[in-house]
């Protein structure tokens, strides 16, 4: 987890509490954001089949 966090501070910018706080929130609303994901299409963009990563990774 320590290198998605790390992931987060390089590519987007945000200190490493704030990354960690984002972490937190997708953890406690999984479903909304799985949810989310699938229903904006977002998911069917990101590279490498990561949208449906995220969707088992909660």
């Amino acid at each position: 987890m320590e290198d998605f966090v790390q992931k987060m501070v390089d590519k987007v910018g945000i200190d490493k509490a704030t990354a960690e706080k984002v972490i937190a929130f997708l953890k406690d609303h999984a479903d909304d954001a799985v949810k989310y994901l699938q229903s904006s299409g977002v998911a069917d963009k990101l590279p490498g089949g990561l949208g449906d990563k995220l969707g088992k990774l909660f």
